[in-house]
C-alpha cells in the first residue's frame, strides 16, 4: 500500500463502504449498480451479482481484515462461499447471477477466474483452510484453458456455456488481472497479506 499512513485510510474507508453500501446485509452478496441514495438500481441492472466481483472485492477485504475487528474477514469468506455455491458451473466461475442467485449470464470471462484464484489462494494463507488450495487449484487450471490460443502471448476472453471459447478480441485490461493472480502465487519477500 506505501509508507503514507493516508493510503491505508483510505483504503479502510473503502471497505468500510463495502460492507454497508455494496454488500446486502441479508444474502452477503456484493451488488453491482446502485441509485445515487445507495439503493440497488431498477430492474435487472439492480439485481446483477457477478461472481468476478465476489472473488474481487472478498480478495480486496481480506487484505485489509488485519485492520478491523473480523468484519471485513467474515464478509470476504461470505463472498467467496456465495461465488462458489452458485456462480461457478463447470468449473469455472460464470459471469453473472441474479439476487436469488439464479444465472443471469452463464457465459465466463477469463478475469473472473483469476480473481477466483487470487481470492482462494488469499484465504488459504489467512484461514489456514485446506478447502481453499482446492479452490485454488481448480482456478488455476481452468485458467490455463484461456491461454491455449493460436496468437503466442495472447489469451481467450469468453468461454461459453457449452465449454467452446469464443475467438472474440481479447481485452487489454484482462492483462491487470492476469498479473495479479500469478503475484498471488508467487508472493514477494515480506509482503503482507
Amino acid at each position: 500500500m506505501g509508507a503514507d499512513a493516508g493510503w491505508a485510510e483510505w483504503a479502510d474507508e473503502l471497505a468500510d463502504v463495502a460492507l454497508r453500501r455494496f454488500i446486502h446485509p441479508s444474502t452477503g452478496a456484493l451488488a453491482e449498480a446502485f441509485t445515487a441514495s445507495w439503493g440497488p438500481a431498477p430492474g435487472t441492472a439492480g439485481r446483477i451479482i457477478e461472481p468476478g466481483h465476489q472473488y474481487e472485492w472478498a480478495w480486496l477485504l481480506l487484505r485489509c481484515a488485519h485492520r478491523d475487528t473480523g468484519a471485513r474477514r467474515t464478509a470476504a469468506l461470505r463472498l467467496i462461499e456465495l461465488a462458489e455455491s452458485h456462480g461457478v458451473r463447470g468449473g469455472v466461475a460464470i459471469n453473472a447471477m441474479l439476487d436469488d442467485f439464479s444465472v443471469h449470464d452463464s457465459g465466463a470471462r477469463l478475469w473472473p477466474q483469476t480473481e477466483r484464484l487470487k481470492a482462494a489462494v488469499l484465504a488459504g494463507r489467512v484461514t489456514g483452510d485446506p478447502r481453499y488450495a482446492g479452490i485454488a487449484a481448480e482456478a488455476s487450471g481452468s485458467l490455463f484453458r484461456y491461454l491455449d490460443n493460436r496468437v503466442p502471448g495472447l489469451w481467450l476472453d469468453l468461454r461459453q456455456p457449452d465449454g467452446a471459447f469464443d475467438d472474440s478480441p481479447a481485452y487489454a485490461s484482462t492483462f491487470y488481472h492476469l498479473v495479479g493472480a500469478i503475484l498471488a502465487l508467487e508472493p514477494l519477500p515480506n509482503r503482507q497479506p
